[in-house]
């Protein structure tokens, strides 16, 4: 019996004194490395979720990116724990990364173009905007591509390389849009009456701002007409129904008004034939 005991001693010894101390040491780091980066984990997702500048798109991209790096480093310390030379692991890491980097060199534009778009935020998800021409709401916000839905309801998928190098304009960034509307009147017309007339439609909209004010001034001089431009703001998300709305007021009053829009005319003269085959003075 003591003899077994003894043998189980001296095999305990033997284990923790070599490769096994190591093994144990390991499995200790990797269970505590877990732990912690667990709990690292848990606290960027419940700070970026509370942050009201981050939307879900960048939140979730810090949560992924938060945990792949905290893996990767757990990785690297159970390894130097077990005696894994570190040092030549992470130099053949990081020669595959470059080589994985320069195979994926348009992969990775996308994924940095992405990434600035989620941090930059130039527009958000719900936004209706234009980008290089193409305008709609935006529905998704990706890594590699962003997602937009047209007024005609067609999804549309833009890589993030082109929205970074498109001009990009926002109708949803601001609170109030403004609507100009040119409405042309004959020549005749009494420029008070008009401007009374065009600036009552506008009164007559409540969801027309005070401030800043409407206004209605005479614009241009046209070949046919003169041109009166009619502006105000209203909010964002009215700003269609409000500019048809005001267009069809429009007309409706000065028509009422006994005014109508002229169009586009030219005035010919007509000579008559012997007019016509008569020599000009000085001939």
């Amino acid at each position: 019996m003591e003899e077994f005991l003894r043998s189980v001693a001296d095999f305990f010894a033997g284990f923790f004194s070599g490769t096994g101390l190591a093994i144990v040491k390991a499995l200790a780091a990797l269970v505590v490395g877990l732990i912690v980066a667990s709990l690292i984990v848990s606290l960027v997702r419940s700070i970026t979720i509370k942050h009201r500048r981050l939307d879900n798109a960048a939140a979730s991209f810090i949560i992924s990116l938060t945990r792949a790096v905290l893996y990767v480093l757990v990785a690297i310390v159970v390894l130097g724990v077990a005696g894994v030379n570190t040092a030549s692991l992470i130099a053949a890491f990081a020669a595959v990364a470059l080589a994985i980097s320069l195979g994926l060199q348009d992969t990775l534009s996308g994924l940095t173009n992405g990434i600035l778009i989620i941090f930059t935020k130039p527009f958000k998800q719900g936004d209706y905007v234009s980008i290089g021409g193409t305008e709609g709401t935006v529905k998704e916000i990706r890594l590699f591509n962003t997602k937009l839905t047209t007024p005609d309801n067609l999804d549309v998928i833009i890589p993030n390389s082109t929205v970074i190098g498109a001009n990009v304009i926002n109708y949803s960034a601001m609170p109030l849009r403004r609507i100009d509307i040119d409405v042309p009147v004959p020549y005749q017309t009494d420029v008070e009456i008009v401007r009374k007339i065009l600036l009552g439609c506008l009164a007559e909209d409540e969801r027309i701002v005070d401030v800043p004010a409407p206004l209605c001034r005479l614009y241009e001089y046209g070949s046919s007409a003169l041109k009166y431009r009619v502006r105000c703001y209203v909010p964002n998300g009215e700003y269609w129904n409000v500019r048809f709305d005001l267009n069809e007021r429009l007309f409706t009053r000065l028509r009422e008004n006994g005014i109508e829009m002229p169009f586009e005319q030219v005035d010919v003269h007509l000579i008559a034939g012997d007019e016509a085959d008569r020599p000009a003075d000085g001939e």
